[in-house]
């Protein structure tokens, strides 16, 4: 005989574990379209809990005892309400004495305390004989109280009331879960939605074009980690054919870099006069963003003029990543470094010194942002410049376009599948002629 009681034992255990693991399967899979029904039907089969009503009740806000009924169960029917303006309301009677009660409590003879209040809102309650209550919590996170009906008094013995107190909280647990979930992709939608439309605003302020400079072969590659990110790229045109480029990166990504990209971008469409030293560009924008960035923001830029004429680069870096330059005589990579800049933002004294490059015949420039050289792949190592370099070397005699395809298929090789970690911006300029 005990061998048999333990192994039906054991067959309720198992049936209690396959069905809340068939719940939280659909709460975590399904969770945009299972419904409340389809949960509090499973969990208050008869098989689970064996009584022959369960009602949810809320204490309402006033001191007049209002209460307003959730979710009624009755017969393999269920009520559901979510939006407290859908629930019945009553007032006074046993429910309103049940949504008071502190703690779990069973009440054997309840046709006493049952009034017309009572059964205005559940007609069926004047069958019932007993009741356990279970204070605990709503889906919207006000105080609740549920209430297990029988058409017995003897029900609620001790083991069933431990029973019966854990499955409540349990199926408490279940529904604030799926709530929560509901909400959090709600929440995240529309989150993603936002950081979408800040994206298309965000590319809408980048160049259209490519410059039109005869003698020189351009290409450009942006995207950024998040929908929307801190990369900034941009031609301007100058008098005598000069075109003025700018790279630049705000620190971190996201929303907070794109609002400062646009505000750099802002700046610079705005400067005073014809933007043609980049060192009194830099030390420009350097004046107007102190103050007005945030603890931890700065920018990063590399601002350079091309007069074709001489094909002559004349440019200042405020503390950004250094453009690599292959030279076709030597068949060589060198960095266009200088001294001093500090990244915008940062200190009133950016310190941008300029210097001048004269470019040949089949040289090729590479633009970057650091999310080049700081890729990562799936064992943590960083792309680094040494890898640019091998690629730049190797592709160099192809056309600006091809140039940069290989950079960022090297780099996407190298990632192995490991996601960027941060926005990527790639300008190649090659000199034709």
């Amino acid at each position: 005989m005990k061998t048999e009681e333990r192994d039906r034992d054991r067959e309720r255990i198992k049936g209690v574990h396959t069905l809340f693991k068939t719940i939280n399967e659909s709460i975590i899979k399904r969770h945009r379209d299972v419904t409340p029904y389809e949960i509090l039907n499973l969990i208050l089969d008869p098989g689970v809990v064996e009584c022959d009503a369960v009602v949810s009740i809320q204490a309402g806000p006033d001191s007049g005892g209002e209460y307003f009924l959730s979710m009624e169960h009755i017969d393999g029917l269920t009520a559901y309400h979510m939006d407290p303006d859908s629930m019945p309301r009553g007032r006074g009677g046993f429910l309103h004495r049940a949504s008071t009660v502190a703690e779990p409590c069973v009440f054997s003879k309840i046709k006493d305390e049952v009034t017309q209040e009572d059964i205005k809102v559940l007609p069926w309650i004047s069958d019932m004989k007993s009741a356990l209550v279970v204070p605990a919590i709503s889906v919207t996170g006000r105080p609740a109280t549920t209430i297990l009906f029988a058409r017995r008094e003897d029900l609620f013995n001790t083991e069933y009331v431990l029973r019966s107190v854990i499955m409540i909280y349990a199926m408490t647990n279940i529904l604030l879960n799926m709530s929560l979930r509901r909400e959090t992709d709600r929440i995240n939608r529309v989150l993603d939605s936002e950081l979408q439309s800040i994206g298309r605003i965000q590319r809408e302020f980048l160049p259209r074009e490519l410059p039109m400079v005869a003698g020189f072969d351009w290409a450009v590659y942006y995207a950024t980690s998040t929908r929307a990110g801190g990369d900034y790229y941009d031609f301007f045109k100058l008098n005598d054919k000069r075109v003025g480029v700018i790279i630049a990166d705000v620190a971190g990504h996201g929303s907070p870099a794109a609002v400062v990209m646009a505000m750099t971008r802002l700046l610079l469409h705005t400067y005073p006069g014809e933007a043609g030293r980049p060192g009194e560009v830099l030390a420009h924008v350097n004046r107007l963003l102190m103050g007005n960035l945030l603890p931890g923001q700065f920018v990063t830029a590399f601002y350079s003029v091309l007069d074709p004429r001489g094909r002559r680069l004349l440019y200042s870096n405020a503390g950004h990543c250094p453009p690599q330059l292959y030279r076709s005589v030597r068949a060589s990579v060198e960095r266009l470094s200088t001294n001093r800049g500090l990244p915008l933002g940062v200190s009133e004294q950016g310190g941008f010194e300029e210097r001048a490059v004269v470019l040949e015949r089949g040289d090729v420039l590479v633009f970057y942002t650091d999310g080049l050289r700081e890729a990562m792949n799936r064992e943590r190592e960083l792309y680094g410049e040494e890898r640019l370099r091998r690629v730049l070397k190797a592709s160099a005699s192809r056309p600006a376009e091809e140039i940069k395809n290989a950079i960022l298929g090297d780099v996407l090789t190298f990632c192995d599948g490991a996601p960027l970690r941060d926005d990527l911006t790639i300008v190649v300029l090659k000199v034709l002629e």
